[in-house]
């Protein structure tokens, strides 16, 4: 019997439905290096987690997410939840729609350099994040961030579109978004202890810099600081132009030095309580809530082995 080496686990829908061609292609990347490498497709959804947590207890070294924010927040979940799991180290080639932990992680989007990436070994312990709220008692795990109000909503609306991909997709749904303005939620938050009560329509708690392919939210963040990097509206934006340069601000990154819009701050812990279960949130863009009320957010420092690259900054 070989010994176990690399699971790939692979979303075959990614990639507009070329997956499963691709992860042929990586498969045989590693074969010519001598590597043995499993393949396991996806079928449907927490389906990657499930696969994930089994490679773990059948003690494959190397577990691979091949697809999008979706599949790699999935595997990393599947992990994280698997005794043992310390013992596992994770890799990411990303074929999906928006990649962005991906690009924080200094991962190539080009199969065969990211294969070469996973085959140097060049591995750390990185931080993430857990969600633990409404809908979800023992939490979910993320890598890239989690957001409430504009940025889920956008989020969602991308992950609807059929026939549009990466960029397109985000673009499309921003656009939308613009004129569907979510309204502010009336939120009580606690970050590391200081409380504040504020009305806000936007609410980031970042690991990683880069949300929905474009948007710079945290621009100082790193994924192994020990630290999220927390960015929230002080105040409602209720008309077109100030909605247009929080985009823009967004898109640059410039958005920190602007105070009286914005704060921007490190932290470890935050609590969102909201007086109604109206709040969308997402971890990594995928959904956690539609409608929740109140949420806890803990960063896990060096919890995770990542095989990655030269971390954007």
């Amino acid at each position: 019997m070989l010994e176990k080496d690399i699971l790939l686990i692979i979303n075959p829908n990614a990639s507009k439905g070329r997956g499963r061609k691709k992860a042929h292609e990586i498969k045989d990347a590693f074969q010519r290096n001598s590597r043995q490498c499993t393949i396991a497709y996806t079928n449907g959804p927490n389906h990657a987690a499930m696969l994930a947590k089994k490679g773990v207890l059948y003690e494959y070294k190397v577990i691979v997410a091949a697809g999008g924010d979706g599949t790699v927040n999935e595997v990393l979940n599947g992990i994280m939840s698997a005794e043992n799991h310390e013992n596992v180290t994770m890799g990411i080639i990303p074929i999906g729609r928006g990649n962005d932990f991906a690009w924080q992680a200094g991962i190539p989007g080009n199969i065969i350099k990211a294969v070469d990436l996973i085959l140097a070994n060049k591995a750390d312990r990185v931080d993430i994040g857990l969600c633990v709220g409404t809908g979800h008692k023992n939490g979910l795990y993320f890598f890239n961030g989690a957001g409430f109000g504009f940025e889920p909503a956008v989020n969602f609306r991308a992950m609807g579109y059929r026939h549009l991909n990466g960029m397109p997709s985000y673009i499309a749904a921003f656009i939308y978004i613009l004129f569907h303005f979510p309204s502010p939620y009336h939120i009580r938050m606690v970050i590391d202890g200081d409380e504040r009560i504020l009305d806000t329509q936007q609410i980031s708690v970042c690991n990683g810099r880069r949300m929905g392919s474009a948007f710079m939210l945290a621009p100082n963040a790193s994924i192994a600081d020990g630290y999220f990097d927390v960015m929230y509206t002080n105040h409602p934006l209720d008309n077109m132009k100030d909605i247009l340069k929080t985009v823009f601000a967004f898109l640059r990154g410039s958005h920190v030095s602007d105070k009286e819009v914005f704060s921007y701050q490190k932290a470890k812990n935050v609590i969102i309580d909201s007086e109604e279960a109206v709040v969308e949130a997402h971890c990594d863009g995928e959904v956690f809530s539609r409608s929740g009320k109140h949420f806890e957010l803990t960063l896990l420092p060096s919890a995770l082995k990542l095989i990655h690259g030269k971390e954007k900054c």
